[in-house]
């Protein structure tokens, strides 16, 4: 069992969103979709490996929809239920990079998750968004290591700059020396952030780089694995979620590293190619 800690919120997602003329109508195509970086790699991974669900959502309508959305693609959803449900404006431009507006509303307060929660877990995936407050931090790195020490492997994605600048150098370093991460995800520009706080992972280190070969770094070894360039790009929003989860099936079923980030990579082409997450 896949067990995913972190978001579940709705995405309106604004295709043509930049360059707004202010004060009047600005055309472009919208959509309201099932977000949230920790639901994106539930939903993804859920057709090749049982996955479940484990966040905070609010006590709204908003919320029953989309649990619904997650248990129809699969997923098992585990929520603690309280105030209002996060919403993220995504705006995107002509090349499918896109830029949020965030209120993460009930998920940005996740409580002490009950450990039956992460009962049977094989993996469990933390994406740093779940990190940001001190009471949410407390929370998942209880779950997380409570299912690492029965054996499950955890993986820590970086999420984004705004989010590392936000939980700052030394809290930083005290998630990583407490889950002890077998895999960290990031992009190039997470990486280079984490770095310059002075992070330095154990585990395999896995450094998406958009069309360029991601890196993969174990101890003192660095290889690169080849990606396939994809020149139809809709929008980002999710690929990076969708290469996790296709990694982590991978490894879950034996792979090495080098074929789990390619396992990654082809999903999170599919991606690439639609609005919105998988």
């Amino acid at each position: 069992m896949l067990v995913v800690i972190g978001d579940l919120v709705a995405d309106l997602i604004v295709l043509g969103g930049v360059g707004l003329e202010r004060g009047t109508d600005n055309p472009a195509e919208v959509r309201l979709t099932r977000g949230g970086s920790a639901a994106n790699v539930a939903v993804a991974a859920a057709a090749q490996h049982p996955s479940r669900f484990v966040g905070r959502v609010g006590d709204d309508t908003l919320a029953r929809v989309l649990v619904g959305e997650l248990e129809a693609a699969g997923v098992e959803v585990r929520v603690q239920r309280a105030g209002r449900t996060g919403s993220i404006v995504v705006l995107v431009d002509a090349v499918g990079e896109r830029t949020m507006i965030t209120d993460r509303g009930a998920a940005a307060e996740l409580d002490a998750i009950d450990p039956a929660w992460v009962d049977g877990a094989d993996w469990v995936h933390v994406p740093l968004y779940g990190l940001a407050t001190p009471a949410s931090r407390r929370a998942v790195t209880d779950a997380a290591t409570l299912a690492a020490a029965a054996g499950a492997r955890v993986s820590l994605d970086l999420s984004s700059v705004a989010s590392l600048r936000e939980l700052g150098a030394e809290a930083l370093q005290e998630v990583v020396a407490e889950l002890r991460p077998d895999v960290v995800f990031a992009n190039e520009d997470e990486a280079g952030f984490a770095t310059s706080m002075g992070l330095t992972p154990g585990g395999v280190y896995v450094v998406k780089r958009g069309a360029e070969p991601v890196l993969l770094t174990a101890g003192e070894a660095t290889v690169e694995v080849p990606v396939e360039r994809v020149d139809d790009v809709l929008d980002s929003t999710g690929a990076g979620d969708a290469f996790a989860a296709g990694y982590i099936v991978a490894a879950l079923g034996g792979a090495h590293p080098r074929e789990s980030a390619r396992a990654g990579s082809v999903l999170a082409m599919r991606a690439l190619r639609r609005p919105g997450a998988l």
